[in-house]
């Protein structure tokens, strides 16, 4: 069992940065969600991210063997990059599991696209493989010299995955957070999506002989004895690609964890969805798990949809919650707080929530506030809305608008539904008219969220493409800044999230109503000529 810890990626002499001193080489990496996020951000800092292409394949083409023809149609349109002379498909763990045809695969390739295609088998899987692989250097040398560089903008970035995502949301004291994963995994979370304050999270690496046998009976003595030490009460298990592509069976582990006095759960996370996908299960599962013995309902209010990389800093809701509580709420977060008594009030803060909160609202009949109280207006509003649902006697609860004069300038809205709502409201009040709200869904299961969570009609894309004319059009997004590699300059007002810019984007002042977008939207809204605002991370 090892401790995963956050650490920088600075000046790390990797086969990648090898691989992209050749300017004329794009690197392809094939796999799950979590296989390339660190990989895009280590081309983001090298400067290469015209030279990344990744190849998203999913559980089922796995499980089908039509992950192979996923891996050929990345390298096909890699070899289309303008200047590309060779192209290396940067394996996973999975594909080496699976054993495609690699010898057909550099062949027939080759001789389709033009380009040198070539297979690199990297990770753990790599070294103890019984094939001996080559090097970064020995490909290299077996390369014709450098003819050129490849031109292209890069792909979007990769959002934070449901693995990082339910260890950053599930934080009750006393909890461990054991990683399933033969080690690669993990640098997700060290390199980007893992706080820096977090020493609860932990990897078990299996052994060699556990991906012919199983995993289960080396990760059921490490987690035992993880229990056993008597630091933690409870222990979470999060799954990676390879223990849910082999089907490991969580229960030996459970056990041998409850065995030694923890209570023990698995979340059902695989490394191949996304944080707001895996974060909207963890939630709806504490829910029905807290069904079985919470006590009627008082006056609890339930925050759902919070983590730290999903919606920012913490302080943000300092304010809300004491005014809820100077009415005699109770205020708990779903992820950090026990559930003991079931809510009167759900307060929805991002997509994340809203699984959870929709089966409350079946179930119970418990209503759900969606809105944040985002300036002056924005917080009336909330105040009112929560006034109303709970019946508590507030007075002055009129929402009044800031005048403002009548804006043609079109602005394009890129964040979680709820957030977005909540500016173009704000925006409207200061006389904007030509507003458009769009959110990035890596798969069907997270659009589905989204749709959910909106209150209003949303653009939800999955490619550049997809968004492209609505980012054309704008004349200023309010957007993660991690878009414009993909998308081209443009008048930004910079609204960072974890789940695409991972822990930089969620320190102290971060969030939609955090104090670092209070003063670039008040720079944008006195700002007449929307000249760019940097980022404040």
């Amino acid at each position: 069992m090892q401790l995963i810890a956050a650490e920088e990626i600075r000046d790390f002499d990797t086969s990648l940065d090898r691989l992209w001193a050749r300017h004329d080489l794009v690197v392809v990496a094939a796999g799950a969600l979590i296989c390339f996020r660190s990989i895009y951000q280590r081309a983001l800092q090298i400067g290469a991210l015209g030279r990344f292409r990744y190849a998203a394949v999913r559980a089922e083409d796995y499980v089908l063997g039509t992950a192979e023809e996923t891996i050929r149609d990345a390298v096909r349109g890699a070899a289309r990059l303008p200047g590309a002379r060779v192209v290396v498909i940067y394996l996973s763990c999975l594909d080496i599991l699976t054993r495609p045809d690699f010898a057909d695969i550099e062949c027939t390739l080759s001789a389709e696209t033009g380009c040198i295609v070539r297979c690199f088998f990297r990770g753990p899987l790599a070294k103890v493989d019984g094939i001996r692989h080559e090097t970064a250097e020995e490909l290299l040398a077996s390369l014709p010299p450098e003819d050129g560089a490849v031109t292209a903008s890069s792909l979007l970035p990769p959002p934070m995955s449901d693995t990082a995502g339910v260890s950053d949301f599930l934080r009750e004291e006393g909890a461990a957070h054991v990683l399933v994963t033969p080690s690669g995994c993990r640098n997700a979370l060290s390199r980007m999506d893992l706080m820096p304050e977090r020493s609860d999270v932990y990897a078990l690496i299996p052994q060699a002989e556990d991906y012919i046998f199983g995993m289960e009976e080396t990760a059921a003595a490490e987690t035992g004895a993880l229990a056993a030490a008597g630091t933690y009460r409870t222990v979470h298990l999060l799954s990676s690609p390879v223990p849910a592509f082999m089907a490991m069976d969580d229960a030996p582990v459970l056990q041998a964890a409850e065995e030694q006095g923890c209570r023990a759960c698995a979340s059902p996370t695989d490394g191949f969805h996304d944080a707001v996908c895996g974060v909207a299960a963890a939630s709806l599962r504490l829910v029905q798990e807290a069904d079985n013995g919470w006590r009627e309902a008082g006056q609890t209010v339930l925050i759902l949809g919070y983590s730290p990389l999903l919606f920012g800093d913490m302080a943000q809701l300092d304010a809300p919650t004491a005014f809820l509580t100077a009415y005699g709420c109770d205020v708990c977060t779903a992820g950090r707080d026990a559930l003991t008594e079931r809510p009167s009030l759900v307060w929805l803060v991002s997509a994340a929530g809203v699984s959870a909160a929709a089966w409350l609202r079946r179930e119970y009949d418990v209503p759900v506030v969606r809105s944040l109280p985002l300036g002056d207006a924005g917080q009336t509003a909330w105040r009112a809305e929560i006034a109303a649902v709970l019946g508590l006697p507030i007075e002055g609860v009129s929402v009044e608008q800031t005048a403002g004069d009548p804006r043609a300038d079109k602005i394009l809205i890129i964040a979680d539904p709820i957030a977005a709502a909540a500016i173009d409201r704000l925006l409207r009040a200061y006389g904007f008219r030509n507003i458009r709200c769009a959110a990035y869904a890596w798969d069907e299961d997270t659009a589905a969220l989204y749709r959910q969570a909106a209150e209003t009609d949303v653009l939800v894309f999955c490619t550049a493409a997809e968004l492209q004319s609505a980012w054309d059009a704008a004349d200023a997004v309010v957007a993660d800044p991690a878009l414009l590699p993909a998308m081209g300059e443009k008048h930004l007002v910079p609204l960072p999230s974890g789940l695409l810019s991972g822990r930089d984007a969620a320190g102290e002042g971060s969030g939609v109503l955090g104090a670092d977008f209070a003063v670039v939207l008040d720079a944008f809204l006195k700002d007449g000529h929307f000249k760019n605002i940097e980022p404040s991370f």
